[in-house]
């Protein structure tokens, strides 16, 4: 896979994993919390062995410190947007009908539609509440009061993205400039993180702007490099993507770049994908460069952000947050590098 080779990927795991290990530990005993149904309490402990996020409270602990605020006070907020996505993280498996996602059975795999659907209520349902709960006890009402509005404004743009995408279901001819506004919405998170981190960190109002951009573009750059791993069916997943879900960007890059390619995109999509198949759609990016399309459309975010974070104070949290910024980059890069070599090979 184009990632593994990055030296810096593990060293972000090992910083990512260090930086959420509280709000993990707190996300399991919130969750069942007030539960007493045996059932909902088993199906729980399966969320907590498979959800193991920790891109996001991290990112809400590092922008925190990156305004001078110590990572504790904001490990209140990030259960909270931890708890909620949890439990949209599981409804978007039920619209995309996943059963396995990387490489692991999903609850809606293990348990089926219903208790899926229930289980994801729930949990969205717990980070509201408990959120709600400790942010009265943690915050004054000034801040109490961002923090809800941050978090009122992801929601409803997560879930306005959610229903467009849906539109966009095995949709060749959806718009490139639509289908990334799209991304751009089902990226909000990444703002509500770094906003609510700063919020929580005392930042003035310019670092909590600064750190609202980067937040943003920085999930805008993460998923483009989730868009080429699946375009290049690095998980498996590509088949099942293209059956239920919206096509990956590159795909439709490829498409649209000639008539010629979009037929031969479309043949593929209306049957079972091979081996072959994936293979012929794989080339046929190269060669339209949707990869280099992709890369160059991160990179122009990408430097948006960098921008974002000079207006900061240099620390190890603003270090922290650059390097979540370019793995996903290098990855991009990797992939549009490899897609160069092909398309050269191919003219010589």
């Amino acid at each position: 896979m184009l990632g593994n080779n990055d030296p810096n990927r593990n060293k972000l795991k090992t910083i990512l994993a260090a930086k959420s290990h509280e709000v993990i530990e707190r996300f399991r005993q919130t969750a069942i919390s007030g539960i007493t149904d045996t059932d909902v309490i088993s199906i729980l402990e399966a969320v907590n062995t498979y959800w193991k996020e920790v891109y996001r409270p991290a990112l809400t602990a590092f922008a925190c410190e990156a305004v001078g605020g110590d990572a504790s006070s904001a490990n209140d907020a990030g259960l909270m947007i931890t708890l909620a996505a949890a439990g949209m993280g599981i409804h978007d498996d039920i619209i995309d009908k996943s059963e396995i996602s990387h490489f692991r059975r999903t609850i809606l795999g293990r348990y089926g539609n219903d208790k899926a659907l229930l289980i994801g209520d729930l949990l969205i349902i717990k980070g509201l509440t408990t959120g709600v709960a400790l942010l009265q006890k943690s915050f004054p009402p000034e801040k109490r009061d961002a923090v809800m509005m941050a978090l009122q404004d992801f929601l409803l743009e997560i879930f306005e993205g959610a229903l467009m995408d849906v539109t966009c279901r095995r949709n060749l001819d959806t718009d490139l400039d639509l289908y990334s506004k799209i991304i751009w919405k089902l990226t909000a998170d990444g703002e509500a993180c770094t906003r609510i981190g700063a919020i929580t960190g005392g930042g003035t109002k310019s670092e909590i702007h600064a750190l609202s951009e980067f937040g943003r573009r920085l999930g805008f750059v993460h998923h483009l490099s989730e868009e080429v791993k699946d375009a290049m069916n690095e998980e498996g997943a590509l088949p099942h993507r293209l059956e239920f879900e919206s096509v990956p960007l590159p795909i439709l890059y490829a498409a649209k770049s000639s008539r010629k390619a979009f037929v031969k995109i479309d043949l593929n999509l209306q049957k079972p994908l091979t081996l072959p198949s994936i293979l012929e759609i794989t080339k046929l990016c190269w060669k339209s460069k949707a990869f280099g399309y992709t890369y160059d459309l991160a990179k122009a975010n990408a430097v948006e952000a960098v921008e974002k974070l000079d207006s900061l104070r240099p620390s190890p949290a603003v270090d922290a947050l650059l390097l979540m910024l370019n793995v996903p980059l290098t990855y991009l890069k990797r992939a549009r590098n490899f897609e160069n070599r092909y398309t050269k090979m191919l003219s010589s």
